[in-house]
Parts: C-alpha cells; sequence; structure tokens
C-alpha cells in the first residue's frame, strides 16, 4: 500500500517533472514492491495456514470436552454407590451444610491413642499427658462460630460426620479471699470478664457405614458470653493458653481384639493446671497438678442422638464425680466446673494479671465416690468385674445415679448420693 501510494503521487507530480526521467524510477518502484510481496506472502502463508489450524483443534476440543464432561446433576444413584467409600463421603458433605469445628476426615485407628487402664496416680497421668503432645490439645472454636448447630444426617452405607455437642461448661472466678491483693480497678474488670463468659466443651461425633456412633479424638473449646451464648466470642490469651492443657489422653480399650472407633465408647482426657496448697496469699504453694476427666458414650445411643455422660476427678485424682446433664441442643449451658483462681503474677503494676492459680473447685454432680471405689469395680473385689472393665463400670455407675435401668443390668453395690454438688478445696484430702 505504501508503494502504491509513493507511485500515485509521483504520476501525480509528473507533469511538472519530465516524463522520461520519471519512468525509470516507477518501475524501480514497481519492482522492488513485487519483490517484498513476493517475500511477505513466502512467510504470512504458512504462518497463516498455522493459526487456522490451531483456531479449528481450540474450537472441535472445546466442543468435544462439553460433550464428554459428565454434570453432577446426571449422576445416579448407582453411579454414586460405585464410588469408593472415602469420595462418596466427600460428595454427601458438598451436599450438606459443614458443621463448623468438625474435620470431614473420619478419623481411623491411627488416629487414637489406646489406653488398656485409666491413669489414676501422679507419674501415669503426667507421662500419657506428655506422650500426647499439643496436637492432642483441646482447640478454641472460631470467633462468631454457633455454639449449637444441628447434627448432619446419616447417609446409608456412607462414613461421615456428625457434628460437635455440648458436653459440659466451665467458670472461673476469683477467690474471694484471694482478690485484694488486685488494684479495685483491675479486679472489678476482671471479675465482670469472668463472671460473663464461660468454657463450654464439645466432642466430636462421627458415624460409620452402618450408622454406628463413633466418637472423634479431637475436643474442641466454645468461649461464650453469658448474655449472648448463641455465638463465641473472643478470648483472652489466658483463655486461650489455659485450654489447651486439656488434652486427649487416649481412648480406653481393654479388649483383646483389634482396636475399632466405633465399638469404643469411652474418652479419657487429662487436664494440668496450678494448684495451690494454701489458700493465703501470705504463703503461697502452687504446684503442677493433674485431674483426668472422662467422655463415655452411653449405652443405647444413636447417630440422631449420641447420649453421653461426663465425669471428672478431684482432689488430686481421689475423688470421682458424674457431673450433671446438660442438653446438647440449647446454649444455655450451666457450669458444672466453677474454679476459684487468683493470679500469680501481673504485669503494669498490676492491671494485666496472667498465671491463673486454682483454689478450690466446684463439682455439680449427680453422684461423688472415692476413686479407690472405682477400683475396686474394675477389679471385680467383692463381686464379678464388668466384661467392658471400665466402661462397664461407668455404665452401671450412671445407671444407679439417674435410675435409668434401661441398659445394663441394673445390679451395683455402690453407694451413690444423686443431686449432691460438690465443693472441692485445693488442698488434697
Amino acid at each position: 500500500m505504501a508503494f502504491d501510494f509513493a507511485i500515485r503521487r509521483l504520476i501525480d507530480l509528473s507533469p511538472g517533472i519530465h516524463s522520461p526521467l520519471l519512468v525509470p524510477v516507477i518501475f524501480h518502484l514497481s519492482d522492488y514492491r513485487q519483490t517484498t510481496n513476493m517475500k511477505l506472502n513466502a512467510f504470512l502463508v504458512p504462518f497463516t495456514g498455522l493459526m487456522l489450524a490451531y483456531t479449528g483443534f481450540t474450537v472441535i476440543s472445546h466442543f468435544y470436552s462439553r460433550s464428554t464432561t459428565p454434570s453432577v446433576e446426571s449422576e445416579s444413584p448407582s453411579t454414586l454407590s460405585s464410588i469408593p467409600s472415602a469420595e462418596r463421603n466427600l460428595i454427601s458433605e458438598s451436599r450438606s451444610l459443614l458443621v463448623v469445628g468438625v474435620s470431614s476426615k473420619i478419623p481411623i485407628t491411627e488416629d487414637y491413642r489406646l489406653l488398656d487402664s485409666v491413669p489414676w496416680e501422679l507419674r501415669d497421668v503426667s507421662r500419657h499427658f506428655r506422650e500426647a503432645g499439643l496436637e492432642s490439645s483441646c482447640e478454641l472454636l472460631d470467633v462468631g462460630a454457633d455454639l449449637v448447630q444441628p447434627l448432619l444426617d446419616v447417609v446409608p452405607n456412607v462414613a461421615g460426620p456428625l457434628g460437635r455437642r455440648s458436653a459440659f461448661t466451665i467458670r472461673l472466678q476469683v477467690g474471694k479471699e484471694l482478690g485484694d491483693g488486685l488494684p479495685s480497678i483491675t479486679r472489678g474488670i476482671i471479675e465482670d470478664y469472668l463472671r460473663s463468659h464461660q468454657l463450654t466443651i464439645q466432642p466430636t461425633f462421627y458415624y460409620n457405614e452402618t450408622g454406628t456412633v463413633v466418637l472423634g479424638p479431637v475436643i474442641r473449646a466454645a468461649f461464650v458470653r453469658t448474655d449472648s451464648p448463641q455465638q463465641t466470642s473472643p478470648a483472652e490469651a489466658m483463655i486461650a493458653t489455659s485450654i489447651r492443657e486439656l488434652r486427649t489422653l487416649g481412648a480406653y480399650w481393654n479388649k483383646s481384639e483389634k482396636f475399632t472407633p466405633s465399638e469404643c465408647r469411652t474418652l479419657i482426657l487429662g487436664f494440668r493446671y496450678t494448684l495451690d496448697l494454701n489458700v493465703t496469699l501470705a504463703n503461697p504453694n502452687p504446684q503442677r497438678e493433674y485431674e483426668v476427666l472422662v467422655l463415655h458414650i452411653l449405652p443405647g445411643a444413636t447417630a440422631a442422638n449420641p447420649k453421653m455422660a461426663v465425669f471428672a476427678t478431684s482432689d488430686a485424682r481421689t475423688q470421682f464425680h458424674l457431673l450433671e446433664e446438660t442438653d446438647p441442643n440449647s446454649a444455655e449451658q450451666v457450669a458444672a466446673i466453677t474454679a476459684d483462681v487468683r493470679f500469680a503474677d501481673a504485669k503494669l503494676l498490676g492491671m494485666y494479671p496472667e498465671a491463673p492459680v486454682v483454689t478450690k473447685v466446684r463439682h455439680r454432680a449427680l453422684l461423688t465416690i472415692p476413686v479407690e471405689l472405682v477400683k475396686s469395680q474394675i477389679e471385680g473385689l467383692g463381686g464379678q468385674a464388668p466384661a467392658e472393665g471400665f466402661s462397664g463400670v461407668l455404665d452401671e455407675l450412671y445407671i444407679r445415679a439417674t435410675g435409668d435401668l434401661g441398659a445394663g443390668d441394673g445390679k451395683s453395690s455402690v453407694e451413690v448420693q444423686p443431686g449432691k454438688t460438690t465443693e472441692t478445696d485445693a488442698a488434697p484430702r
């Protein structure tokens, strides 16, 4: 085009220029244009061919992929049933509202630490606590998570998560005789904060291919305000640090058969805290202490209602309590364990207390018995030992305390005191 324009300009100017002089120039430009066009055509023709071929290949591939990609809507039940269990589980979850704080991974045998006996002694519980490690610590739910979420529906022939449910609630308060050491402003702020918040412990539940309840090894904690307990609230660093001292020690399994998560009904937890044997500020005597908590699925529990009982020790694992039952479907939770605390350290002239020390513990308990009596029941002293060992004793204690004789044989030599609220001083008896 540029060459044609130049030739036309020369022809237009030709009246003022001698024509014989112009003719060689025009012929030279025309020859140069033809040569250049031939070179361009030699390059553009194969390049254009390649681009057309690529475009055709892209269009054909696009239509082919659309015709061969299956749609989710077109999947039939028979197609889903042919997919392996793990993949079908993920498909079923994608059709449900995932429960916050519950992993989609179904617990397997390797996810559990196994205990064939209860760690009553200090050396045993401290060893299991150490071996469990931080990965077994209770975890706080994210801020804004619902305290109560409906359990997921069971999908036949598929293993999957059920959800989490409230098991028991803990509340801290400043001891009446130990708050005088704090500045008045600080004490008022701390008392208001502890009074208006509490921790609800929630185990996680799953179900296997037959619909049997599976108690997961992971424990969650919901930190909520008592005036708006429906959703979790931000927790101070002191609370987050303390809750990590609650760890899953292991699943109780005294059978000779290979461990099966769906057949395990008892999970043993350990809590490490600082205990003060002297309730006076003049002569404090703090030391490390451990207590044992037990989550126990009751006979007859179903995936629709995974009912459980909660047991706890006190007084350096010398007393055994069956905690009062709670309604897991209600956001209004009553504290089953209340602990009086003082603070061993503080920053900025006492304005930021830290390192809470427990001085007194109160349990809302349906029954309280000595741990030695529980040991004798496990060993079968004075009678026949339960076939399930510790788990069988827990069933028996629950039946006797609640009067629910719908499970087990209802026979027990244990004397219980239903409806008793137990107050425990820090000093072991």
